[in-house]
């Protein structure tokens, strides 16, 4: 099966209409899971823990037209808890922590330990694939190495446990197109 993953839209419509436009050209069949941070919220980590009862339109960008693009699956991300928090709207807390797709996890990263570098520290996962996004950056951690990965990366997979950040939707147009039957992942760039 294939699986278009994309993660870190914060928003954007234009970069998803171009990254959904591409998925639709390269692989119409893929089915399509998100990473989380699908929203962008306009109160920082700072301000959030302070405020309450924001207005929902003062805390995120939440247009119809966006809203209609987002008919797939998704985790939920630091974005969406923290809309959530400063609003008191409990729709964004609907989404799964987790979800399970074929020999992968799908995470959106928040939930790691991330030190002041941005280098992650990784819980133990039954699957061998991890699929996350969070930091904006793709790359795959195989044995403790982050090593990057250019757009047009074709990555076997088969008989190994990677961790991937399948990179940024917002500003950087990425996402992967996994194959769970060849057993590869292909970085992709809108």
């Amino acid at each position: 099966m294939l699986y278009a993953i994309i993660g870190d839209l914060h928003s954007n419509e234009a970069d998803t209409i171009a990254v959904l436009t591409q998925i639709k050209k390269i692989a119409p069949h893929a089915e399509i899971i998100g990473l989380g941070d699908l929203y962008e919220c306009h109160i920082g980590k700072k301000k959030a823990q302070k405020n309450k009862l924001v207005p929902l339109q003062k805390a995120v960008t939440l247009t119809p037209s966006f809203e209609r693009l987002l008919t797939f699956p998704s985790v939920i991300g630091n974005q969406e808890e923290r809309i959530a928090h400063v609003t008191g709207d409990t729709r964004f807390l609907k989404l799964p922590q987790t979800l399970s797709i074929e020999h992968a996890t799908i995470i959106h990263g928040h939930q790691f330990m991330w030190d002041e570098a941005w280098h992650p520290t990784f819980p133990t996962f039954t699957t061998p694939l991890v699929f996350f996004g969070h930091s904006h950056r793709a790359a795959i951690y195989h044995n403790g190495e982050r090593i990057a990965m250019p757009a047009n990366a074709l990555l076997d997979v088969a008989n190994a446990h990677y961790i991937i950040n399948v990179g940024a939707v917002v500003f950087h147009r990425e996402w992967c197109l996994y194959d769970s039957k060849k057993k590869t992942i292909h970085f992709m760039r809108a």
